[in-house]
Order: structure tokens, then sequence, then C-alpha cells
């Protein structure tokens, strides 16, 4: 047992640790290196067992750190890093039991001396003394640490065996997550660098993160990512020091190289959730060769780069939605706007990092991370105690007692239950900002690709919105993103005749209004082609040539399923599901999707979404003796049916007369198998709802009132036209109607 209660492999932990925050001219933490390296040394009392090999690798590396302290080495990040890699080195010789086989002792000299620490493989094995304190440092570091690296690691990369970083799974999944956090961040940065190259705190923060995921895969022996990452790092260390300019190569190559550690990442997590069979190698030597090439002044040669599978470029070329190529008019001479935000380059302009709206500095408070299984038990326990609170006050002998202390308290609790129901639904709120950010990456890709110029401007980030909702909504966004720059924004030499600015401009914005959140997406492109969306809806029957609907109903026909105005079909439009399926998408979210557009002027797609999947706001009617909640947002109207108005048609049943539409009547009492109060319709009332371009008229016995409801899940039943349940303030259940399958259950 240790002194202290401290182990070797405890202590190099946290020299692992403590290696990961230094900072050039930092050098406090080198002394805490130090002393934990002093513990180390032959003979020491603080550990007992110090495998002998360790204890010579120790009083190297103290040689090394008093250097630092005198000045004799430079103090520089790449320095650190192969102080890191010395230690890495001495893990994996406590793991081989002490006994490490010639390589690890090898590479453990060969990064002293490239420190300019020299020692000879023999010092640490046999009865050789250890290196004492004074050892000579014969060479200064080289000059170009990426090409000493590059020397040192020629040929392809092989990559670890699986089970080297799975001995502890702890700091692995921790690992994964902050990873990713990390490659969202430089993605961001990358992209706003791109417009302001000379920014030096832009450049700082993404060199950051390369060197946390370079230091901490070290840590747990993930190779091929830390020789990635590690030589990436050199490479923005070059551009930090002007070596290197930061060039659209420079800023290719970073985007690269974060697709493939992503990917490499992504299969980690793979390996850890299903087991060592799922691990695959990856060969970074084309990345390692561009990124020497780059800091020879060459060119890189990006072609030959392996592919990494990423999100994002899943995204990229994976076959685009078709949407309407040919709905989309020929854009009529306008001068361009004064004033109008534009920039040269042919990319998106990632000028959402400084969003107007967003200027205003913002308090930084502490965080932690929360388990999502723990935060959805909490909501749904204060979700629990709402009700019960609202059962209590409604029992009717609580309320037949005329005390106005209890009063005093009921009111003293609804307030306190109410405040924590706000608390514990917004902990479930996050940002969308982090689903905005990646849309930069995409329309960077697209325009470059397309070879259209555009900016892309981002407004209330900040937004909060359900993190459920954060990856659902991320394909439809996505969907009327690629629109937007595949169709709305045309090349910059029609734009120009046209009377336009060459580069185009997508606004993508986010606010709350009411109890809803709004998203939009608006084009300064040519907008929608309206007449040509009418002759395809007389073609196909969709309506008639007596209907009288404005530019907006037509317009948001495009939303129907199968619809299109292409006149053939292609591999990015023509089939008519690019629409529907974001229409679907954000309706499974209870949320709502239209479109406005005027011929020349661009289009606007509004999408509205409840603030919260966890509560409902919903009318509450009454079908004999059972309650349903409908959803308010999909409700057109509730009526008495006029006798005149109600008809049966011969192959669709019952229908009601309803704004000059024969709309369908659906019998919630038949559906659900109730005994109702009313029979015929004419007596009852019928609530007309929309879904998916379908109206129904469903006929209740009773309206009961409007009421947010928290909803619960039915335990894994499946019941057609039912989304879930709720208690209601009297103690009843409730059910919330799923509308979607209350009408497909009655499809005509």
């Amino acid at each position: 047992m240790v002194a202290g209660h401290k182990t070797v492999s405890g202590l190099l932990d946290e020299m692992a640790v403590k290696i990961l925050m230094i900072e050039p001219g930092d050098l406090s933490i080198v002394g805490e290196l130090l002393d934990l390296s002093d513990q180390l040394l032959p003979g020491s009392d603080a550990v007992d067992g110090v495998p002998e090999v360790i204890g010579r690798m120790a009083a190297a590396f103290k040689a090394v750190l008093e250097k630092f302290i005198m000045g004799d080495l430079a103090d520089s990040s790449e320095n650190y890093d192969l102080l890191g890699q010395c230690v890495a080195e001495m893990q994996e010789s406590l793991r081989k039991a002490g006994s490490p086989d010639g390589k690890t002792v090898e590479r453990f000299c060969a990064d002293m001396g490239k420190i300019g620490f020299i020692i000879e493989p023999s010092a640490l094995a046999g009865n050789a003394a250890p290196p004492a304190a004074g050892v000579d440092v014969v060479s200064p570091p080289p000059d170009n640490a990426a090409q000493t690296v590059a020397a040192a690691q020629p040929g392809p990369a092989k990559a670890e065996a699986a089970p080297d970083f799975l001995q502890d799974t702890d700091l692995l999944a921790g690992f994964i997550d902050e990873a990713f956090e990390h490659l969202e961040s430089i993605e961001v940065n990358v992209l706003e660098l791109e417009q302001n190259p000379d920014d030096m705190d832009i450049i700082n923060n993404i060199f950051r993160p390369f060197h946390t995921i370079k230091g901490v895969s070290g840590f747990l022996n993930l190779k091929t990512i830390n020789r990635l990452a590690h030589a990436t790092e050199n490479l923005l260390d070059d551009v930090r020091n002007g070596k290197q300019a930061m060039d659209s190569a420079v800023i290719d190559i970073v985007l690269t190289v974060g697709d493939a550690l992503k990917s490499m990442v992504e299969n980690i997590r793979d390996v850890l959730q299903n087991g060592p069979e799922h691990y695959r190698e990856t060969d970074i030597s084309v990345f390692l060769a561009n990124i020497s090439r780059l800091q020879e002044g060459g060119d890189a040669v990006m072609a030959a780069a392996p592919p990494p599978l990423s999100e994002a470029q899943e995204i990229t070329e994976s076959p685009r939605p078709p949407v309407m190529e040919e709905a989309f008019a020929p854009a009529s001479p306008e001068p361009s706007q004064p004033g109008q935000n534009a920039f040269s380059a042919a990319t998106a302009s990632p000028s959402s990092a400084r969003q107007s709206a967003e200027q205003t500095p913002k308090k930084i408070t502490a965080s932690i991370k929360v388990d999502v299984d723990k935060l959805d038990a909490l909501v749904n326990a204060v979700g629990e105690l709402v009700i019960m609170q609202s059962l209590v006050r409604q029992n009717r002998l609580v309320s037949q007692i005329a005390d106005p202390k209890l009063t005093k308290d009921f009111s003293q609790l609804a307030r306190i239950t109410s405040e924590l129901q706000r608390t514990a639904m917004s902990m479930r709120m996050v940002p969308i900002k982090q689903t905005f950010d990646k849309m930069i990456r995409l329309v960077r890709d697209l325009s470059k690709k397309s070879g259209k110029k555009v900016d892309l401007i981002m407004e209330g980030a900040e937004t909060e919105i359900d993190r459920n909702m954060v990856d659902s909504i991320y394909d439809p966004l996505v969907h009327m993103m690629r629109n937007s720059v595949d169709h709305g924004i045309a090349p910059p030499a029609e734009r120009l005749k046209a009377g336009k600015q060459e580069t185009g401009t997508v606004y993508l914005r986010a606010y709350q209004k009411g109890g809803s959140m709004m998203i939009e997406i608006e084009d300064d492109g040519d907008g929608l082609n309206t007449k040509k969306i009418k002759n395809k809806a007389l073609e196909r029957g969709l309506i008639s040539a007596s209907d009288n609907l404005s530019d907006f109903e037509l317009n948001n026909l495009i939303f129907l399923p199968g619809f299109s105005t292409a006149d053939k079909i292609t591999d990015v439009s023509g089939r008519g599901v690019g629409m529907d399926v974001v229409k679907k998408a954000v309706e499974k979210l209870r949320g709502k999707v239209e479109v406005q557009s005027q011929p020349g002027n661009g289009s606007i797609f509004m999408i509205r979404l409840p603030l919260t999947l966890a509560i409902i706001d919903g009318i509450i009617v009454k079908v004999g003796g059972e309650r349903y909640i409908i959803p308010t947002i999909a409700i057109q109207k509730s009526l008495h049916p006029e006798p005149q108005n109600y008809n049966t048609v011969h192959g669709r049943g019952e229908t009601l007369l309803v704004r000059g539409e024969l709309v369908p009547i659906i019998r919630l009492y038949e559906m659900f198998g109730v005994e109702p109060v009313h029979s015929d319709p004419c007596e009852a009332i019928v609530v007309v709802v929309e879904n998916e371009g379908r109206r129904r008229a469903l006929m209740v016995d009773e309206l009961l009132g409007k009421e947010e409801v928290v909803i619960k899940n039915l335990g894994g039943l499946d019941v057609p036209g039912v989304a879930g349940g709720t208690i209601l303030g009297d103690g009843r259940v409730g059910l919330i109607l799923d509308l979607a399958g209350v009408i497909n259950s009655r499809a005509d």
C-alpha cells in the first residue's frame, strides 16, 4: 500500500492531467509536476513499489522540468506536448508491470531527445545509474517541430488495437462527450476565421481544442487521434507564429481533419457501447502528408484523402430533397437594398457569431452535466406534484373548509409549485445555437459546391428550445436550408442581371412568440412561381378552377404529399417528397410550417413549434363519459352544424360543408367505443382540425375548456389515435389525441 493513499498509477494520471493545463509562460504547474515526479524517484517514501524503470524515467523527467524552470529549455507548447508523450510512455511501461518492451523505452528516450535532453535507452535498463539532474542539453529543439514529428512518423498510420484504449471506460466516455463539444467549437471558429483570417483570438480558440484533444487522447492511448490532432495543432501553431498563412487550404484541411476526428470518436463510442469487434482502423497518412506539404509551402492534395464519414458530409453528399426547382420564378429586376450586408467570399458567412441581437455581454455562470434520465425523472415528478396539488385543492371535503389560513397556505403552495414547474421545465431547455451552428458548415459546403456566393446571417441563436426537439428539428432545417441555397439563390451572374448583389443572403432566425418558438428561413432569391404551382394543382385535381385561393394558400400547396412543379425528375428535384418530409417532421413535434413568397423577392419559410414537448396546450372535449384533449395548434374552428350543411356523400360517408369545402366527419365515440350523449351531428359539436393538409370534423358532445396539460406516455401501449395521456384537475385521466392516427383510422 502507498503512503498517503497514493499509487504510482495515480501519480502518473495526475501528471498527465497537469500537463494538459500548462500554457507557455505558466511555470507554476511545472513546479507541481516537479513535486509529483519527485515522489516517483528511487528511494522516495511517498510511494511504495515504484518499478525501477519508472523511477529512472521519473528522474530524467524531473531533470527536464528543472531545465524548464531554469530557462535552459524553450518554454513552448511543442515541448510540453512532448512531455505529455513521455508521461504516456511511463504509463504504458507501468501497464506492462514494470517490464516494458524496448520500443516503449526507445520512444521515451526519443521524445526526451526532441526536447533537448539526451538519454540513452541503456540508462533506463539493467543496473545503470539513473540520469542525474545535471545531464547536459546537447542541442536545442528543432525549429520546425511539425517536420520532426512528420519525419518520426513516416508511412500510413497504424491505428491502435481496441483493447489498448478500453482500460478505463469511465474516462473514455467523458472524453467522447468532450471531444464532440471541442470539434463543434473548432468547426464554428474555423468558419468564422475564414472571414477574419488575421484574428488571433479565433486562431487561439481553434488551437486550444486541438491541444486538449491531443493531450487527452494521448493519455487514453488513442494514438491515431493523438497523432492527427498533434500534427494539425503544429500546423495551427505555425499560423500563430506567422510561419504559415491562414488561407483556404489551411481552413479546408482543418475542417476535413475535424470530420475525420469526429468519425474516429464516433467509432470509439460505438466500440464502447457494442464491443471491440466494432473497432475500425483509420488511415491518417494522407492527412499527415497534406499537413506536411502545407508546412513546406506546397499544396495539399485533398482529393487523395480518404473521406471520413461525418454528419455534415452525409448531409451534403446524400441526395438532395426534391424541392421544386422550376417553382422558383425568373428573377425580376430589383435594385440591391442599401446597407445590405454582403461578402465577396464564395462561402457562407459565419457573421452569425456576431449577431446584432447577441452583442450584449452575457453573464457566464457555473454549470454541471446532469444525466438525461435523471432530468426526465425530475420533470415527471414535478408534473405529478402539480397534478396532485390540483387534486387536493379540488377535493370536495377540502374545498368546504372555510379557513382563511388554509386558503392562504394553498395559494402559497400553488405559487411554489408553479415556480418549481417552470424551473424544472427550463432545465430541459437548451439554446438552439448548436443546431444553428451546423447550418454554417452546410451552407458553406453547398455554396462552394454550386459556385454560388451566399451569406448566412443568424439571429436569435440563444433562443431556448426543448432539448428533445434539438435533434428532431435538425433534418427539417437541413431540407429548407438546402432548398434556399440550391433553388432560392441564383448564381452570381444571374443575380447581377436581375439587378441584385452577386452575393445572396440567407437569414436563419429564432425567437419566441407567445407560447411558441418561431424559426424562419428567409432568402433574397427569386421566390416561388405561384402561377406554375396553381397550374400543377389544377392538373392534379387538388383544386378546382372555381376555388378562389390566395397566393399564400397556393404557395403552401408545396407541402402536400408528392407535389412538385418540376417537369422532369433529377437527383435534386421532381419527386415531390422534400417539403412533405419537412411538414411531417414539424407536425410530429406538434408544430406547423408555412411559406410566404413573392416572385423576384425571395421566400420565407416559417416553423412554429411548442416551447416544450412535455406540456401541450389543448382543448378538453367530452365524448360520453370520457375526456379527450385536442392539440390547440391543429384546431381551425368549432361549431354546431346546421342541418343544411350536413351531407351524406356516396363513397365518402358523412361530410360537413365548412367554408365551401366538404369536410368528412369522424365520430370519436365510434372510434373509441364510448356511449355518446348525442348521436345526431346537428345536436353535437364538431371541432374542425387540420393535419398534413387533411381537414376533418371531429364530433364531440361538449367543450370543457382550454388547458395546458402535462403529457404522460401510456407505458408502452400503442393505441391508434392516441398520443399519450394526462391527469386532469379533477383526478380523471384524459387521452391526448394523435390527429394523424385519428384521420388515418377513418381514411376515406
